[in-house]
C-alpha cells in the first residue's frame, strides 16, 4: 500500500524562494543509467542555512546529494550554485567551486595514515590544525593507518578531510549511521559548531529528532519527490504524522 501524500506547504515554499539561492535544484530528474530515482526535484538552500533531508530508505536522499555533486545521470532540470549552472560539470570541478561532500561510505584511504589522509584534502588555505582542533582524537591517532581506526574515527576523518578544502557548502550523507550514541552526540556538536560559524549544510539523516533539532528546515522525500518542505519547528509538533507516513522510527537523540 502506498503511503498517503503529505501536502507541501506552498506558503513556506514561497517564503524560501524569496531568499537568495545559494544552491538550487529546478525540476531535476536524475538517477543511474536510464533509471529515474529523483523526479521534478526543486528546492533552494540559502547561504548559511542548515537543511535536513529525511525519508524512508530508497526514496532518493543519497541520489539528491550525488546529483548536486555530478555523480548521477541528470535527465532533466538544472542545478545551480551561487547563481551559476552546474549542469555538465564533473564532480572535481564542482568541488573546486566550493561544494564538499561526506559520503555515506566515508571513502578514506585505508592504506594511508590519518595525517596522510588529511594532507590529501588540504586546499584553499585549510590546515592540519583546523582538523585537529575540530577532532582532537585525530591528532592522537595521526600516525595510525586508516584501516586501524574505529567506525567513529573513520567518520571523523572523512568529515575533517572534506572540511579541509574549506567548502562553502557541505553535504553530509547519513554521517551518524552505525555509530555509537556518544559518537553521534559528539558529531552533532561539531555540526552545530560549524553552523554557528556560518557554514551552509545539507544533512541527510534517518534520526528524525536529531535532524529536527539541528536543521532550520526539513525536506521530506517520498518516491523520489519532495512531499514536505517546512521549518523544523513546525514539523517538531507533527512527529506522529511523520512516523506514520514515512515509516521512520523515533530514534532518541541520546
Amino acid at each position: 500500500m502506498k503511503s498517503p501524500r503529505i501536502p507541501v506547504s506552498r506558503s513556506y515554499i514561497s517564503e524560501v524562494c524569496m531568499r537568495d539561492a545559494f544552491l538550487e535544484l529546478k525540476g531535476v530528474v536524475a538517477g543511474y543509467g536510464e533509471t529515474h530515482i529523483i523526479r521534478d526535484m526543486s528546492f533552494r538552500v540559502s547561504q548559511g542555512e542548515c537543511v535536513a533531508i529525511i525519508g524512508r530508505n530508497g526514496v532518493g536522499k543519497t541520489t539528491t546529494l550525488a546529483t548536486v555533486m555530478g555523480q548521477t545521470r541528470q535527465h532533466a532540470g538544472a542545478v545551480y550554485f551561487k547563481g551559476g549552472s552546474l549542469n555538465g560539470l564533473p564532480a572535481h570541478e564542482r568541488a573546486g567551486l566550493g561544494i564538499g561532500i561526506v559520503p555515506q561510505t566515508r571513502d578514506i584511504f585505508p592504506s594511508l595514515s590519518v595525517e596522510e589522509n588529511l594532507i590529501a584534502g588540504l586546499r584553499n588555505g585549510g590546515t592540519l590544525k583546523d582538523a585537529y582542533d575540530l577532532f582532537p582524537r585525530l591528532h592522537e591517532r595521526r600516525h595510525n593507518g586508516g584501516r586501524q581506526l574505529s567506525g567513529g574515527e573513520q567518520q571523523m576523518l572523512s568529515i575533517a578531510r572534506a572540511l579541509l578544502a574549506r567548502p562553502e557548502i557541505i553535504l553530509l550523507d547519513e554521517p551518524l549511521e552505525g555509530l555509537a550514541p556518544v559518537i553521534c552526540e559528539m558529531l552533532m556538536g561539531v555540526f552545530k559548531e560549524l553552523s554557528a560559524r556560518g557554514q551552509t549544510i545539507v544533512l541527510v539523516e534517518q534520526h528524525i529528532p536529531l535532524a529536527l533539532g539541528f536543521a532550520e528546515r526539513v525536506i521530506v522525500l517520498d518516491q523520489g519527490k519532495i512531499v514536505l518542505d517546512e521549518p523544523s519547528a513546525t514539523l517538531g509538533a507533527e512527529m506522529p504524522l511523520l512516523e506514520r507516513h514515512l515509516g521512520l522510527p523515533a530514534v532518541a537523540a541520546s
